[in-house]
């Protein structure tokens, strides 16, 4: 039985190098090819024609691969997309993606393809869009050294995003009067009042709270974290006096079961120890499911605002 499954072995072995041929081309990360993608990316950056219709071959064309069906377009095409860019992008680039580097593929005598993982980037100044697109390419090489082709492969979802911030579209209602405001009117209410039970029943257990000024980035406590926290203010202020400005607004927004108050408020703080009163300002965004109970509050107030 050994010896059966080691000639098995062997001859599966000597089948799977026996269909492996010879090398069809090498693979390089420096070439002169490289040069010239370079040159040209630098060109369509800065829009310039003449560099341009320079680097590519008289037969040019090139595929936007991400279409519903790709079609050759004309370097008059690409020169026209270029002058775009640099004439609505603020601070517009394309750039090596991360780590990534071009690499060069020479097949047989005059054949050379290079392959370039790039990131266009830039802001859209019609609509202060960030633009932030993957894009792989793949410049065909003729045996002159033009580029004779060009295949672009881009986030057409990011794409996507962009044209639509040109338009306009709905994601839901905004309310100025609605039960669920209460949940923002309360929980002010029981700030001044000092009533902590009455602060986390307005809570779902597992409710995440986020203090976004005086914490870190994505930085977040729990109720009993942020109700031990109140204790810890209370035994040094006093608050004697809460006043919207302005309204609450309540975002119902389209497919979603919660409900968003975003709201603006004058809180007076009074120091306990040396008597000293200071009104500052808080901004306030609670997200309230069906039941009615906060699941997310972010608040936004100046902790060095507080009375000495």
């Amino acid at each position: 039985m050994k010896k059966l499954l080691l000639s098995l072995a062997l001859l599966f072995t000597a089948f799977t190098f026996a269909q492996k041929k010879n090398l069809n081309g090498k693979i390089y990360d420096k070439h002169p090819a490289i040069n010239v993608v370079e040159s040209f990316t630098k060109a369509f950056v800065e829009g310039s024609q003449e560099e341009l219709k320079a680097l590519v071959s008289d037969d040019f064309k090139w595929w936007q691969m991400n279409a519903m069906m790709p079609k050759p377009l004309t370097i008059e095409n690409l020169i026209g997309r270029s002058e775009y860019f640099v004439n609505n992008v603020i601070g517009f680039s394309v750039t090596n993606r991360g780590t990534a580097y071009s690499d060069a593929l020479e097949f047989g005598k005059n054949g050379v393809n290079v392959y370039a993982y790039q990131v266009l980037k830039g802001f859209d100044k019609n609509t202060g869009y960030k633009l932030q697109i993957p894009r792989n390419s793949i410049f065909f090489f003729d045996k002159d050294g033009k580029i004779s082709g060009l295949s672009v492969s881009d986030s057409q979802l990011k794409w996507e995003k962009a044209y639509d911030a040109w338009g306009t579209s709905k994601n839901g209602v905004l309310y100025k009067d609605h039960p669920m405001i209460s949940k923002a009117r309360l929980l002010y209410a029981y700030l001044e009042l000092g009533d902590l039970t009455s602060i986390k029943e307005l809570y779902a257990e597992d409710a995440k709270i986020f203090d976004v000024m005086n914490s870190d980035i994505n930085s977040f406590v729990s109720v009993e974290e942020e109700m031990n926290n109140l204790k810890e203010f209370y035994k040094t202020y006093e608050i004697s006096n809460v006043s919207e400005r302005g309204y609450p607004d309540l975002l119902d927004y389209e497919g979603d079961d919660t409900s968003t108050i975003i709201s603006w408020w004058n809180v007076t703080v009074k120091n306990k120890k040396s008597g000293n009163t200071k009104e500052t300002v808080h901004h306030s965004q609670i997200v309230v499911n069906s039941d009615g109970k906060i699941i997310t509050e972010q608040y936004y107030f100046n902790a060095s605002a507080l009375p000495n």
